[in-house]
């Protein structure tokens, strides 16, 4: 009886993802990102077999096959370098955005996250680009990828838009083989992005998806990613970085004339004795190397006594507490990691 049902819930999430297919128009979708037909096969038939398998909770070794074809034909469309996963991905989430946006309030606020996650592979060898990855959590390092992700949240909904695989630009680190680096072709341009600053591909990440129609106004990004160029290079863009800044003393900020680390600045607002609010303690505007403004907030870190995190942003008519609610929205790609994996 169990098996039935199982083969009930299978049956009912294929033609659920297939009406799903048919509403964003996945044909003229996958046209578009490079993919040459090598066989009599669809290929919308081995994405709806992917996802009906994911749903079930089953791995391509657990998956049941069908008569048309086989894992292996799954795995080798899969590992196709010449198809544009990453321009996939853009205009599947910019098709999902276009039949949502009836449905957004036209007063929210839309939203670009980037955040990387590690993804380990202890048990690999020979993968390609393999790479030994700092983990920040456990303080060590460990074999594998971190998985870049660019991420649209309108408050409520999150959706995936992007992603690179990086590996490490450091030789040293590199573990796995590194096969043709050609950047005329696709596969060579992605294996040169892995080896790329992270700031770097996730500035390229945005563009890709602004040019690809991905509506937002600001990006959110935490510490690991916020300096003073990248809220430049953001603002190029034409959007407003929202970070969480580091709290170092070889970054300085002009405020009121004179260039202060963020540490010296908060020095700074206590002693004009400023009125901490109820949600942050000061807010100040100030001007980079570069000459763009950022508005900073101090906020009271609730998990540690006597300690403060700083958030800046390039948008400085904001005012602080929309600006602290809109951080606060960059845990949504936290939640979309843990589910993920």
């Amino acid at each position: 009886m169990s098996s039935i049902n199982h083969s009930q819930e299978n049956n009912e999430s294929y033609f659920s993802i297939d009406t799903f297919f048919k509403q964003i128009g996945i044909v003229k979708i996958i046209r578009q990102v490079n993919f040459k037909r090598h066989t009599p096969i669809n290929p919308t038939e081995f994405i709806k077999w992917l996802l009906t398998a994911i749903f079930a909770r089953q791995s391509l070794y657990r998956a049941k096959e069908t008569p048309a074809f086989t894992t292996r034909t799954v795995r080798n469309f899969l590992n196709d370098g010449r198809i544009n996963w990453q321009k996939f991905v853009c205009l599947l989430a910019s098709a999902v955005i276009k039949c949502l946006r009836p449905f957004i309030d036209s007063r929210r606020r839309l939203a670009l996250i980037i955040d990387d996650s590690l993804f380990a592979r202890p048990y690999s060898k020979r993968t390609e680009l393999l790479a030994r990855v700092y983990d920040h959590d456990k303080h060590e390092f460990l074999h594998g990828y971190r998985a870049l992700t660019l991420g649209w949240s309108d408050a409520n909904t999150f959706l995936p838009v992007n992603f690179a695989l990086m590996s490490s630009k450091d030789p040293k680190n590199i573990l796995g083989p590194c096969h043709n680096l050609d950047r005329r072709s696709l596969a060579g341009r992605r294996r040169y992005q892995a080896q790329s600053k992270m700031n770097q591909v996730a500035v390229e990440l945005v563009s890709q998806a602004l040019k690809h129609n991905i509506p937002a106004q600001y990006v959110l990004f935490d510490s690991w990613y916020s300096s003073p160029k990248m809220f430049d290079q953001i603002k190029q863009l034409g959007l407003d970085g929202i970070g969480m800044l580091k709290r170092s003393t070889k970054v300085y900020y002009r405020y009121r004339g004179r260039l202060y680390s963020v540490k010296a600045l908060y020095e700074r607002l206590r002693s004009e004795k400023r009125s901490p609010k109820a949600t942050y303690q000061y807010s100040c505007v100030v001007k980079s190397d570069s000459g763009i403004e950022l508005r900073l907030v101090f906020v009271r870190n609730q998990r540690k006594a006597n300690n403060y995190l700083v958030l800046a942003t390039t948008k400085v008519s904001l005012h602080p507490d929309e600006i602290i609610q809109l951080y606060g929205r960059r845990w949504q790609i936290e939640t979309y990691f843990k589910a993920a994996k």
